[in-house]
């Protein structure tokens, strides 16, 4: 099994200065040979691989003009043009955008795919020797690469990707259903209790300090060195931000894992929530961040991840009689059931009909997948409206063996 640890790096002058040759020729390799690619492709219809990239590589080397290319580890060349082309393949097969050219001005990065160990609680790494880091982990498995970055405010870090056993066992807990929201940031039921929990909002705590440096940055002239300094201390701010969201939730996302086996969450299009109105209080929140640390920790310790079709109605289900209330707005946060007379809190029917539907998925599925898709046909209630969402690709039957 892979796992990652993300560690600090503090290098000395003379590092910095080869990481920033580094990053300079990594990033400089892949900015000339995507515009080749792109030259070639509209000259003859096809662009070039890996395989012609490498070698057209090891004769740009020898130019006079580039021979400063021969400073640096060839693995970070050459890795820069595998991501290159992995970019690429992602492009043609609609899973990202077409790749863009690089710029010095932004976070700077590359990937060492050998040649780098563990000493002495520093990371070794090829022609920069030992660099010093804190590293909280006493003994990693056999490392697969080091990707070592620079963030805006100076500061570098390493991704250091490291193979270990699979220990995983099957983990004993509760399964609870969470409803995700921006009033409350998650609203947990078990099966027995119910509780919320409220969201920091990192950005709106920090705002009073980071609006006058955006403000004496838009006064500073451009490419002047005082807009250089001030663009740190506005990096700095978000950076706070960044490290405050992020702390909250490994913790939430941490008690959560260790209290449940399974749970079950609503597939939310984050991407969609960010055009509507409610656009900086979503992206705040951080509902996709926690939904991926929720996945990771739960496969680390054999739980499980069930994730509902956004378009199960799950705030308008009556979860006593499975009334379905079309007239429920985003502005009612409590109702009652016409049918069954039963008083719902908004948010607390959601993680209900949640953990419902999650236990009908995991019954109707097979034992032994790490995630689930509720396909949206099978589990909405027939209503009035004229229009039907439709699933591409329908549940499996398959009833697990006891």
């Amino acid at each position: 099994m892979l796992t990652a640890l993300k560690v600090r790096l503090y290098p000395n002058k003379e590092q910095q200065i080869a990481l920033a040759k580094n990053f300079c020729c990594c990033r400089f390799v892949w900015n000339y040979y995507l515009n080749k690619t792109n030259t070639q492709d509209q000259e003859t219809g096809k662009g070039l691989s890996y395989c012609d990239m490498a070698k057209d590589l090891t004769q740009l080397k020898k130019v006079a003009e580039y021979i400063w290319l021969q400073e640096v580890s060839s693995s970070a060349l050459q890795q820069s043009l595998k991501n290159l082309e992995t970019a690429f393949k992602n492009f043609f097969e609609h899973r990202a955008k077409f790749p863009k050219f690089k710029s010095k001005h932004q976070k700077q990065s590359l990937r060492y795919p050998a040649g780098c160990s563990i000493k002495s609680g520093s990371v070794q790494l090829p022609k920069l020797g030992i660099v010093k880091a804190v590293i909280s982990k006493n003994n990693l498995g056999k490392i697969k690469s080091v990707t070592v970055c620079k963030s805006s405010v100076d500061k570098y870090f390493a991704a250091i990707l490291f193979e270990v056993e699979d220990v995983r066992t099957n983990k004993e807990g509760k399964i609870s259903g969470i409803d995700l929201g921006l009033n409350s940031l998650v609203t947990v039921f078990d099966g027995e209790t119910t509780y919320k929990v409220e969201p920091i909002r990192a950005t709106k705590k920090y705002a009073k300090g980071l609006r006058p440096r955006q403000q004496s940055l838009s006064r500073k002239k451009k490419g002047s060195n005082n807009r250089k300094r001030q663009v740190k201390r506005v990096a700095k701010v978000h950076q706070k931000i960044t490290y405050t969201r992020q702390d909250f939730l490994h913790k939430l996302s941490h008690k959560l894992v260790s209290e449940n086996k399974t749970i079950v969450v609503e597939s939310l299009c984050v991407k969609g929530l960010a055009r509507t109105n409610k656009a900086k209080s979503v992206l705040d929140s951080g509902f996709g961040m926690l939904v991926n640390f929720w996945d990771y920790k739960l496969k680390r310790v054999g739980g499980m991840l069930v994730e509902v079709n956004r378009f199960f109605p799950s705030r308008k289900l009556c979860n006593c009689c499975k009334y379905k209330n079309d007239s429920l707005t985003l502005k009612d946060r409590e109702w009652v059931c016409p049918k069954c007379l039963t008083h719902h809190d908004r948010d607390e029917n959601a993680a209900k009909n949640l953990r419902s539907e999650g236990m009908r998925i995991l019954s109707t599925n097979t034992v032994g997948h790490t995630e689930f898709q509720a396909c949206g046909e099978g589990v909405r209630l027939a209503s009035n409206s004229t229009r039907k969402q439709r699933s591409r690709k329908q549940e499996s039957p398959v009833t697990p063996s006891v």
